[in-house]
């Protein structure tokens, strides 16, 4: 039987980014986004058919599952004995005011905001920590906006 592993083509595991937060590196185990229109349903009286109004797109929200880990040796600041010191720095920037760059394995870099996260540890996994983490896209402030910026 074979594994996803054996196809050849490995060009887009060739491309795989590390994954940050403002700087701040992390394990991406699950990535997704959740985005989509945003429509208003127009339901009128005494009428059988209603009207969906498009309003522009829905603004992108990113979820994320990370998790930092203990190495057998201290190579970096990321790769450490101790893998408090990458939880410290990743649960830092998430807690900082503003929005910073979120560099995902397989998506190029985003603009966002963390609108939460859960850190997640267990002494049974000991020198090892889960990140679930919510992020939400910065956009444009509306009154910064040039029109014709869309994208």
């Amino acid at each position: 039987m074979s594994s996803i592993l054996d196809i050849s083509n490995t060009r887009w595991r060739d491309q795989l980014m590390p994954a940050t937060f403002k700087g701040a590196r992390f394990h991406c185990e699950v990535a997704g986004i959740q985005s989509g229109r945003r429509i208003v349903q127009h339901e009128f009286p005494k009428k059988e058919l209603p009207y969906a109004e498009d309003m522009g797109r829905a603004a992108a929200v990113f979820t994320v599952r990370g998790y930092c880990i203990a190495y057998p040796f201290d190579e970096d600041a990321f790769y450490q004995r101790d893998y408090r010191q990458a939880r410290n720095l990743l649960a830092q920037k998430l807690n900082e005011i503003g929005s910073g760059e979120l560099q995902l394995p397989t998506y190029r870099p985003l603009q966002v905001v963390c609108s939460q996260y859960q850190l997640t540890e267990e002494e049974r996994f000991g020198g090892y920590c889960i990140f679930n983490m919510v992020f939400q896209e910065q956009g444009v402030d509306p009154q910064q906006y040039t029109p014709g910026e869309d994208t």
